[in-house]
């Protein structure tokens, strides 16, 4: 299905005297088709052939409706847009022929996706035109060969709409984060009550959440995990070994449909805490309850930044590093990011992570994190594990 207001796009686009958006990001290119099933490429959706590598799909979407959207995918991708129900009608292919033995439908090729790309927007009247296109991300092998197809072309800096469609979810977007965070909560949950036990290692820790992820039909993404004190070093999996007393600290991410979530919590695991790990753990969840009261419309994210701040200084603690949160979506960091400077009001539909972080020696990671969204006279929070250090005792 189509996520975002193509009405709302056609009006930035014009706003800003650009033709045609030419999408080619991996995160970009899936947010437009809502298609996500490029998984074995990487995160900048190149494609390896021979030693070269090339951009392997692209998203074109006109200004003028009329003209209709074009979606240009390697061949290998023959099949896939059809059977996801890819809402763009209009696709091109690149790449080897996929002959499919008697079909009466067999399939168009190009020799690479500059050539496709621009042998569609001359089809479409667009080849002297302004193209948007993600200037931080785009290859210049793609640029050169782009303008040697189109010399004519002008090509402009797109990024900023994109990231205009993307920062303010729709209602579709914003179920899926939902059951994305309900399930990295159950996931979360499941650990404290159910697995954990003596001994176990980061790397046993790993493993059951790679488990327990498939078994809801959703997909492990990352962990930052942390066992007692040794979580004041580094966050990640290792053979460290749990024990009685120890704050368990995990930071996860789970899936679903395209769209991610983030919860971190640090809790006791089977006996008391020090009074130095109470103190910590009882100013990082004032400066979550704080932010999770204070995000709503019309707040700006550098005022919450600010917020967090002032309770480190309150509390006699510093900050792990200078923010105090983020967005997600298709990707677990996008903007709002809750830092200084950024002074962009928050608005419904707007998704918040409140993220106060802070290691400390002898105790460990202190990390009490929340995946929210504005709502119309607050936010919802949709992470659901308990926050206090002794929940699951």
């Amino acid at each position: 299905m189509r996520l975002f207001d193509y009405e709302k796009l056609s009006a930035e686009m014009h706003a800003r005297d650009i033709d045609v958006i030419l999408a080619g990001t991996k995160p970009n290119v899936e947010y437009l088709t809502d298609v996500e099933w490029m998984r074995w490429f990487d995160k900048e959706n190149f494609l390896t052939e021979d030693g070269e590598n090339y951009a392997a799909s692209f998203v074109g979407l006109p200004r003028d409706q009329k003209i209709g959207p074009f979606y240009v995918a390697p061949s290998t991708q023959t099949g896939y847009p059809e059977n996801y129900g890819m809402w763009i009608e209009d696709i091109r292919y690149w790449g080897p022929v996929f002959f499919v033995d008697g079909s009466d439908d067999q399939m168009d090729s190009a020799d690479n996706p500059v050539a496709r790309v621009a042998q569609v927007l001359r089809e479409k009247g667009l080849d002297k035109g302004r193209i948007g296109v993600e200037w931080r991300h785009i290859e210049m092998q793609f640029v050169e060969s782009l303008r040697e197809f189109l010399p004519m072309a002008t090509l402009v800096d797109a990024e900023p709409i994109l990231w205009e469609l993307r920062i303010i979810k729709s209602e579709e977007e914003i179920n899926r984060i939902r059951k994305a965070s309900k399930i990295t909560s159950e996931v979360v949950n499941s650990i404290y009550e159910e697995f954990a036990y003596e001994g176990m290692t980061e790397w046993d820790l790993e493993r059951y959440l790679g488990i327990a992820f498939a078994q809801r039909a959703s997909r492990h993404l990352w962990t930052d995990v942390g066992f007692g004190p040794k979580g004041a070093r580094f966050a990640g999996p290792t053979d460290e070994r749990l024990k009685r007393g120890d704050i368990l600290r995990i930071d996860a991410s789970g899936w679903w449909d395209g769209y991610v979530s983030d919860q971190s919590r640090s809790l006791a695991w089977d006996g008391e805490l020090t009074d130095k790990a109470k103190w910590a753990h009882a100013a990082i969840l004032r400066m979550n309850k704080e932010l999770r009261e204070a995000v709503r419309p019309g707040v700006l994210p550098s005022d919450l930044y600010k917020l967090t701040m002032q309770i480190f200084d309150d509390e006699g603690y510093e900050s792990l590093t200078p923010q105090a949160g983020h967005s997600l979506g298709r990707i677990a960091h996008e903007p709002p990011f809750l830092v200084e400077g950024y002074d962009r009001p928050l608005e419904p539909g707007m998704i918040v992570v409140v993220e106060p972080t802070m290691r400390v020696q002898g105790v460990g990671s202190i990390n009490i994190e929340d995946t929210t969204v504005v709502t119309e006279d607050g936010c919802e929070v949709l992470t659901e594990t308990p926050r206090e250090w002794d929940a699951f005792l």
